[in-house]
């Protein structure tokens, strides 16, 4: 069975979250987060930016739906939001070391 092809809103989507994880930080962030969830200064001292640039950028990821977050108390965890980021990334890893 073929797939469908998609709307030209379905692109525009598929563009937007290509747009998001083509910036090395958001990436950096993306793939730190393979291994689960992590609070905002967890990632900024693990990828080397400011909190507040950090925020930034997941900012920019959450709202493309790549990532989730989730609030307890005064933390805010964010996560992958699906296993279907997980395996672009996955498959994007495997095919630069292949």
């Amino acid at each position: 069975m073929k797939p469908k092809f998609p709307s030209e809103e379905e692109l525009n989507d598929i563009s937007l979250d290509f747009k998001a994880l083509g910036d090395v930080n958001r990436l950096k962030i993306t793939i730190l987060l393979l291994n689960g969830e992590k609070c905002v200064n967890e990632i900024a001292e693990s990828i080397g930016l400011s909190q507040s640039a950090t925020s930034h950028q997941l900012r920019i990821l959450k709202d493309s739906k790549i990532l989730k977050r989730r609030k307890d108390g005064n933390v805010i965890y964010y996560a992958i939001s699906d296993n279907h980021v997980k395996t672009i990334i996955e498959m994007s890893i495997a095919h630069l070391c292949c």
